[in-house]
Formats: C-alpha cells, sequence, structure tokens
C-alpha cells in the first residue's frame, strides 16, 4: 500500500522561499512528496536590486515557473489570505484552499513607515519594484532642477542606494544617513574604501554623495 503524499506549502517565493522549494524537491526527490510554491506575481523579485532599478536601471524578466522547470515543485500564483493551522489549509485569493502538512512562511519583511513622522507622506521605500520606477521617474525629475536626495540607513541597501543614484544622477546631491558608521558589517578595508568614496561633497561623473554618521536633529533637505 503506498504511503499518502506529504503536502509541502510554501508562501512566498522571494529569495527564501525559492532556495527553500529548490532544496527541498532536491532532498525529497525519492520520496512521496508534493512541493507547492505560493506567490502574487510570477516574476521572480530580486529585491535585494531594487536600488538599480531606482537608479534607472532594467533588471532581467526571471520567470518563476521557468525557474522551477524540472524541480517537481508546483507553483500556484496566487496571495494567501488566511492560514488555519488547526486544519492544516492555506486560504488563497482565487478561492483555492490548499491543505499542508508542513508550511514555511516565507512571505518577507516590509518597511514599518509610520514610526517615524512624515516618512508616510514624504518619503519613499525600496520594496517593490513598481515603486521603485516610479521613484527612478521622481529622481529625473528632481535631478533636471539639480535638487537633492536623503537616503536613510547605512546598510548594505542603504549604500548603494546612495552611490547608484549619486552615479546616475551627476546633478543631484545624494546624502546618507546612519545612526551607526555606514558599513560598519564591512571589512576595515573596505570600511576605508567607502569612506574615501562618499568624503567631502564633490561633483564629476559620479555625483555629489557624503555621508552623516549619528542621529541629530539637523535637518536635511530632500524631496518626494
Amino acid at each position: 500500500m503506498n504511503a499518502p503524499t506529504h503536502q509541502i506549502v510554501i508562501l512566498g517565493a522571494g529569495y527564501t522561499g525559492m532556495l527553500a522549494a529548490v532544496r527541498l524537491a532536491r532532498r525529497t526527490r525519492k520520496q512521496a512528496v508534493r512541493i507547492t510554491l505560493v506567490n502574487p506575481s510570477a516574476r521572480f523579485t530580486e529585491r535585494l536590486r531594487m536600488h538599480q532599478i531606482a537608479a534607472g536601471q532594467e533588471l532581467a524578466d526571471h520567470r518563476i515557473p521557468e525557474l522551477l522547470d524540472g524541480s517537481g515543485v508546483v507553483f500556484h500564483q496566487a496571495a494567501a489570505t488566511a492560514i488555519d493551522t488547526t486544519a492544516r489549509m492555506v486560504a488563497l485569493d482565487d478561492g483555492t484552499a490548499l491543505s499542508y502538512d508542513n508550511l514555511i512562511y516565507a512571505l518577507g519583511s516590509s518597511t514599518d513607515t509610520s514610526l517615524v513622522p512624515g516618512v508616510d507622506e514624504h518619503a519613499w521605500t525600496l520594496n517593490d519594484p513598481r515603486l521603485a520606477h516610479r521613484f527612478s521617474l521622481r529622481l529625473g525629475e528632481v535631478s533636471d532642477r539639480e535638487g537633492s536626495v536623503t537616503v536613510c540607513g547605512g546598510g548594505l541597501t542603504g549604500i548603494e542606494a546612495a552611490t547608484e543614484i549619486a552615479e546616475a544622477h551627476p546633478r543631484l546631491t545624494v546624502t546618507l544617513i546612519s545612526a551607526t558608521e555606514p558599513g560598519w558589517m564591512m571589512g576595515e578595508k573596505a570600511r576605508a574604501h567607502l569612506n574615501r568614496a562618499m568624503g567631502p561633497a564633490r561633483g564629476g561623473a559620479h555625483g555629489r554623495c557624503e555621508g552623516h554618521q549619528g542621529a541629530d536633529r539637523r535637518g536635511v533637505p530632500g524631496h518626494r
């Protein structure tokens, strides 16, 4: 008598969800396991590269079904609307209900723009490719009048966003603000190079990009 198929449902097809699906498929390929990957979009979003879209670059169009081709993973394009942990069921916005034995919740994170007053109304986030594209159009408008852009956050995403924007728009003044030393997670040589590159404001082919450390109360101009 054949054993019942073990159902694994993965919600979210970002880096974590895709990696989990592919690796589980490899490890369970000889077992009675069905892996279903659920995501609202059929396009794989390279969230770590949203700053490149903001800077006006075009990313490759990677389709999730093509990336999963040959893996045995079933792709279901939909969004999860409810999870019943007692019945072990996931409700989707297309009316489908998926049963599961194991559920992997890989829906990622989003930026909480309510914590800092004014962010909701005046700031952009780099969470979504469509928003990043609209931001790139806005940057062009601000650049035309030689305006300024302030990037908050001295991690890798903030550093890459600030430098990519400065390089793409030489007429902009780009300011990077960080509560700690920008690039604190880097090695000593890498931080030294970063500090040289983001020293005093400068013009030229790579725009003007400067960094500020600390959470003081000075105002820094910016435009949405």
